[in-house]
């Protein structure tokens, strides 16, 4: 990963190769209320707990998801698949992730995903 720092791993559901958006963390409803028409197709968003079902009115519209906590039968992995949305669970992060932060995800294999940061020239 050239240009990028590896900040993580997890579960990946399913394989999608590589998705790059933006970093968003959501930790309670009212973060995702105070989206007024915010274009999400770029957005990655990442959550602290499996069961953060209240992402369920924007997913669809969300570039992949990053979730600390869920197993591939979670709530969240079932809807992730239902809208075939790339979803990353169980994720260990080993370094900082910022609102904002432009990040990779190489979900190329069907286990494993890697989480990484680009680092500006």
């Amino acid at each position: 990963m050239s240009g990028l720092s590896q900040v993580g791993v997890g579960l990946n559901l399913f394989a999608a190769g590589e998705v790059r958006g933006v970093a968003r963390w959501f930790h309670e409803t009212a973060d995702v209320l105070s989206i007024d028409d915010d274009d999400l197709a770029d957005t990655i968003a990442f959550v602290n707990k499996g069961g953060m079902t209240f992402l369920s009115p924007i997913l669809p519209d969300l570039r992949a998801i990053v979730c600390t906590a869920g197993s591939r039968e979670s709530h969240l992995a079932i809807l992730s698949r239902e809208s075939d949305v790339p979803c990353v669970l169980a994720a260990e992060l080993t370094g900082e992730i910022a609102d904002g932060d432009e990040v990779v995800l190489d979900l190329s294999d069907a286990q494993t995903a890697r989480l990484a940061v680009a680092v500006p020239a």
